[in-house]
């Protein structure tokens, strides 16, 4: 099958286009003009087309030869108009193909919902795809107005589309810092600021403030938990994963006119995220019993059963790979 890859060097699009070439697909990239991280794809054995998405005439030519196309284009931050054209011109190309694209999938985010609990109350746990879409900021906004596109194409047209939205993504060595008394302190302070989330008491002050006095270094293990003794949990995912659940929904016939959480295999504690830092630093791990409890979850049971969705990297996994990138040991794309 020939693919098109957009954002082909982009944090996804770089290791999906590793992930396709592995699985014996033809791929095309298509990337950004002096795209900065053109380097991430340099060498590998793919057709390279570089063009503006906001271009109707690129997107048209970009889409006229391949089977199927995985749109990971993506501005993070306050890009709404930019992130919703680039996803209605490419699913405008791929609705005049439609009889001839097997497949077109778009990334999302889970912050449709959103599952981001420290900034507004989730209606429930564990977040699964039935959860209500309510975005808070013009990014997440635009990644409802992308999927309500692809639906609008897809009904009219006939379009076989899907869409998966991932959990936060990490890639690199970036999980190396969540689960230390900094990222606990920074949640708890945008908790305190936003009295729509799950973390908000107007009655219990600034509680950084002690548990930094308590840290002997900012960056040092933190297992973090509730007033009770719960768990803080973060369940966010390896870029590799994301990757990994789009030619899911690709290659699936369950995926055509769906959409689908993209996630970590379970959810994680902070103590097991404190626990594997801790074994593999040296650094102590400071047991901390916050005044509120932090529940950032996506669940993905559906991609699991629907779609063959298995994803490798769990808590474990992407803090040995993060040393490893750290020390210049590997790369993180496979």
């Amino acid at each position: 099958m020939k693919v098109l890859v957009t954002g082909a060097a982009g944090q996804v699009g770089s290791r999906l286009v590793r992930q396709l070439l592995a699985a014996n697909h033809e791929v095309k990239g298509a990337t950004l003009p002096d795209d900065p991280c053109a380097d991430r794809i340099a060498g590998l054995d793919i057709e390279t087309v570089t063009g503006d998405l906001l271009d109707n005439d690129f997107v048209e030519k970009s889409v006229r030869d391949v089977d199927a196309v995985l749109h990971t284009a993506n501005l993070v931050g306050a890009h709404f108009e930019n992130n919703v054209m680039t996803t209605y011109n490419v699913t405008k190309a791929c609705a005049a193909r439609a009889d001839d694209i097997e497949r077109l999938v778009t990334i999302s985010s889970s912050g449709v919902y959103p599952n981001d609990s420290h900034e507004l109350v989730c209606a429930y746990h564990p977040v699964d795809e039935n959860h209500p879409l309510r975005p808070r900021n013009p990014y997440c906004l635009s990644k409802v107005v992308g999927e309500e596109i692809v639906r609008s194409f897809a009904g009219s047209s006939g379009l076989r589309a899907a869409v998966i939205r991932p959990s936060g993504i990490v890639s690199g060595d970036a999980i190396l810092g969540r689960w230390s008394v900094g990222f606990v302190s920074s949640i708890l302070k945008v908790g305190k600021a936003n009295p729509l989330g799950e973390l908000y008491h107007e009655n219990y002050g600034e509680p950084w403030v002690d548990l930094e006095k308590l840290a002997e270094f900012p960056d040092q293990p933190c297992a973090a938990t509730g007033p009770v003794g719960k768990p803080w949990i973060y369940q966010l995912v390896d870029a590799r994963d994301v990757a990994h659940g789009l030619i899911c929904a690709m290659t699936s016939d369950a995926a055509v006119g769906e959409a689908f959480n993209i996630s970590a295999p379970t959810p994680i504690t902070y103590a097991e995220g404190a626990a594997v830092m801790s074994e593999v630093t040296g650094m102590p791990v400071l047991n901390y019993r916050a005044p509120v409890r932090w529940v950032y979850d996506c669940e993905n049971s559906k991609a699991r059963g629907w779609i063959g969705y298995e994803p490798r990297w769990g808590v474990r996994e992407m803090i040995m790979d993060a040393l490893a990138i750290r020390a210049g040991d590997a790369d993180g794309y496979t």
